[in-house]
Order: C-alpha cells, then sequence, then structure tokens
C-alpha cells in the first residue's frame, strides 16, 4: 500500500440559487409585507437543496453535512 495517501477525498457539488428571483418569487407567494431575509431565503433553499442533491422533500439529516457559503465564501 502506497504511503502518504490522503485521509479523506472530498468531492462536492455546487448548485448556485439566485437570492433576487428568490425574493422575488417569495414576495409574490404573498410573504408577509414584503419583507424578505436571510432566514426566509434560507428555508426556501433548503427544500429546493433537498431535491437538487436526492434527498428528498423537507428538511432531512442527508442536508446537514451540506456547506451553506455565500458568492465570497464566507459561511452562511
Amino acid at each position: 500500500m502506497e504511503k502518504n495517501l490522503p485521509e479523506r477525498i472530498n468531492v462536492m457539488r455546487l448548485v448556485s440559487y439566485d437570492v433576487q428571483q428568490i425574493t422575488n418569487d417569495l414576495i409574490e407567494a404573498g410573504q408577509e409585507d414584503g419583507t424578505v431575509v436571510l432566514s426566509d431565503i434560507v428555508d426556501y433553499i433548503e427544500d429546493l437543496v433537498a431535491e437538487d442533491f436526492g434527498c428528498g422533500y423537507g428538511h432531512t439529516a442527508n442536508t446537514k453535512g451540506l456547506i451553506w457559503q455565500d458568492e465570497n465564501g464566507e459561511d452562511i
């Protein structure tokens, strides 16, 4: 067996979500008072993530290992 093998190899899939479009969708869907905050957007995206990553519907344990970052690489 070769020495110096890495402990892990990470394989990632990147899906970007358009915050402005999501904001518009939430407002059109009747978001209370037309105010959209980050937690509203994250809740909306969590359902999309479950579908996009094949985790089923809703908030499942399978989505907990995902890393959430903004366009600058900052964790959300």
